[in-house]
C-alpha cells in the first residue's frame, strides 16, 4: 500500500513539474521587427485552459488557452517606431519577455538558390557589406526544414544588419531591404525562407496540387518517393565508387575532374516534394503580418514551364489566403540570361519560363516583375549581380505597397501592326524614348511569317515604336524580343534605364 501511495505522490509532482508550457510564434523573437499600422495578433501554447496575460505598449490583453493549449490575441495596430519595445507574455508562473521589438515594414523573401544565394559569395558587390550596419534594419533566417503536414513552428532568428550578418543573408533579400529602409525612413525586416534547387511545387499546398491535374506527377512523386529511395541509394553507391576512382585518375594525370554526384536525399529530408517546404518553412510563419513577398525562383520549373503560370497563380492565392491579409504585394524576379546546360544560349526552355512569369504579372493583382536581362553569367547560374536585383524589387515595392510615384519597368510589349515588309511595335510604359542600353544598334529582334521560321530583324526606333524588318522575311505575321535562354544583344530600353520585358506574340 505504501509503495502505491509514494508511486502515485511522485506522479503527482512529476505532471506538476511537467505543466508550464510557454511559447510564442517562432518569429516574434527578441530584435524582431512588427509590420505597422495593422492589428497584430499574437499567438502561443500554454498550459491547457490557462489564463495568458500578454503586455504590450502600456496595455495588456488577455487570452485563454484552449483544451489543446492555443491561445491567440490581437495587438492595436501601432506606428512605426525605431524605438526598441517590450513584449511580455505571462501564464501562471511562467513569462516570456522579447526585446527590442521595432516596428515598420516587413518583407517575406523565397524561392531558391538565387534568393537563398548569400552576400559573401557576390564577388565585387561583397564590399556593400562595408556599409551594412544598420540597427533599424533587421534580417531573420529561417532554418530549413520539411515537413508531410503544416508544421506549428520552425526554427528562426533575428538579428540587425552589420557587415557579419550582412554577409550571410540573402543578397537580394539584403539589397532590397537596404533600399527600403532609404525610401521609407522607417524599420524594415526581411525574413529568409528560400531553399536552393526546389522547385515551385515544394512550396505550394497540397490541397492546390492535388486539385490539379497538371502536377498529378508531383503529388504521385511525393507518395512514390520512400519506395524509391532505397534503389536511389543503391545506385549512388555503386556510382560513387567510380567517380571516387575517377576523381583519383584526374588528380594524378591533371584531366578535368568527373562531374560531381549527389547522394540522394532521404524521405524525410527530400526539400524537392510537393508542399513539403510550404509546410515547413511558410506555414509555420502565418499569420505573422507582412508586407509582402519577393519571389526568385524558376529555374527547377523550366522543364515544365507550360504549367508554370497555373502553378504560380495557385501559389500565390494559397499564401494569400493563408495570411488573411488580402493581396499583399508579390515582387517576381524574371530569370535573368544564361547559358542553360542542356541547350545553350539559343535555347528556349528560360524564355518559355520567363514568359510564365509575365503572364502571372500581367494577370495576378499586386504582383510585379523585375525584369534582369543583362544581369547574368552566361556560365553561371548563381549571377553575382545580386544589387540591382534588390533594386529592382525594391521600386516595385515602392509603387504597388507605398503608392510612390516611381517607374519600376522598362518598355513592357503593347501592340504589333504589320504593313507590308515592316512589323510596327509598340511599347508601354515609356520614361521618354526607347533607346538601346549601350549605344549600339537595337537587337535581339526577331520576326515570322506565317510559317513562323523566326529570322533576326533589324530594327530602328521611332519614340515609343520599333519598327523591323528582314530581308529574309517578305511579309512578318510575328515578332519576338529577346526569346532565347541568354539573349545577348537584347538591348531595348528607355529612359528609365531599365531593360526591356521579353516578349513573343506567337504561341506554340
Amino acid at each position: 500500500m505504501n509503495r502505491l501511495f509514494f508511486l502515485s505522490l511522485f506522479l503527482g509532482i512529476l505532471s506538476v513539474e511537467l505543466r508550464g508550457e510557454l511559447t510564442l510564434h517562432p518569429l516574434i523573437g527578441n530584435h524582431a521587427v512588427f509590420q505597422r499600422d495593422v492589428p497584430f495578433p499574437v499567438i502561443g501554447k500554454a498550459d491547457s485552459g490557462a489564463e495568458v496575460v500578454v503586455q504590450w505598449r502600456g496595455k495588456d490583453y488577455q487570452a485563454k488557452a484552449g483544451a489543446d493549449g492555443k491561445w491567440s490575441l490581437q495587438l492595436d495596430p501601432s506606428p512605426a517606431t525605431e524605438k526598441g519595445q517590450v513584449l511580455k507574455v505571462k501564464s501562471g508562473t511562467n513569462s516570456i519577455e522579447v526585446s527590442d521589438i521595432l516596428i515598420g515594414e516587413v518583407w517575406l523573401a523565397s524561392g531558391q538558390s538565387n534568393m537563398e544565394w548569400p552576400l559573401n559569395k557576390c564577388g565585387a558587390q561583397m564590399a556593400e557589406a562595408e556599409s551594412a550596419e544598420d540597427p533599424h534594419l533587421r534580417l531573420a533566417w529561417v532554418s530549413r526544414a520539411t515537413a508531410p503536414l503544416p508544421a506549428e513552428s520552425v526554427k528562426t532568428s533575428w538579428r540587425s544588419a552589420t557587415k557579419s550578418t550582412a554577409l550571410t543573408f540573402s543578397a537580394v533579400g539584403y539589397f532590397f531591404g537596404r533600399e527600403l529602409r532609404k525610401t521609407t525612413q522607417v524599420p524594415v525586416g526581411v525574413i529568409q525562407s528560400a531553399v536552393g534547387g526546389t522547385p515551385a511545387e515544394a512550396w505550394t499546398p497540397i490541397e492546390f496540387l492535388e486539385a490539379e491535374s497538371d502536377f498529378a506527377k508531383a503529388v504521385n512523386s511525393r507518395k512514390e518517393y520512400p519506395n524509391w529511395y532505397p534503389k536511389l541509394l543503391a545506385k549512388y553507391e555503386k556510382d560513387k565508387v567510380a567517380y571516387d576512382l575517377a576523381l583519383a585518375e584526374a588528380e594524378k594525370t591533371g584531366a578535368k575532374p568527373p562531374k560531381k554526384i549527389r547522394e540522394p536525399h532521404t524521405p524525410e529530408k527530400n526539400p524537392n516534394l510537393a508542399s513539403v517546404l510550404w509546410n515547413g518553412m511558410i506555414y509555420p510563419l502565418v499569420p505573422y503580418p507582412i508586407r509582402g513577398v519577393i519571389w526568385y525562383q524558376g529555374e527547377s520549373n523550366a522543364y515544365r514551364a507550360e504549367v508554370y503560370e497555373k502553378l504560380l497563380t495557385g501559389m500565390i492565392g494559397a499564401w494569400r489566403k493563408a495570411w488573411g491579409q488580402g493581396d499583399f504585394p508579390f515582387l517576381i524576379v524574371q530569370l535573368t540570361d544564361f547559358n542553360v546546360n542542356e541547350d545553350g544560349a539559343t535555347g528556349v526552355k528560360w524564355a518559355k519560363l520567363r514568359d510564365a512569369q509575365s503572364a502571372v504579372a500581367d494577370h495576378v493583382p499586386q504582383t510585379g516583375l523585375a525584369v534582369t536581362l543583362g544581369l547574368g553569367d552566361a556560365e553561371d547560374i548563381h549571377p553575382q549581380r545580386k544589387m540591382e536585383v534588390g533594386e529592382r524589387l525594391a521600386l516595385w515595392a515602392n509603387k504597388i505597397a507605398y503608392g510612390k510615384d516611381v517607374v519600376c519597368q522598362g518598355p513592357v510589349f503593347n501592340s504589333v501592326k504589320y504593313t507590308g515588309a515592316e512589323a510596327i511595335v509598340s511599347f508601354r510604359p515609356l520614361k521618354g524614348e526607347l533607346k538601346s542600353s549601350d549605344q549600339k544598334e537595337v537587337g535581339g529582334f526577331a520576326v515570322a511569317g506565317s510559317d513562323k521560321q523566326f529570322k533576326p530583324a533589324q530594327a530602328r526606333l521611332e519614340k515609343n515604336q520599333v519598327i523591323l524588318k528582314s530581308s529574309e522575311v517578305a511579309k512578318p505575321a510575328f515578332v519576338r524580343y529577346a526569346w532565347c535562354n541568354r539573349p545577348a544583344d537584347a538591348n531595348l530600353t528607355d529612359e528609365s534605364n531599365l531593360p526591356a520585358r521579353p516578349f513573343r506574340t506567337d504561341t506554340d
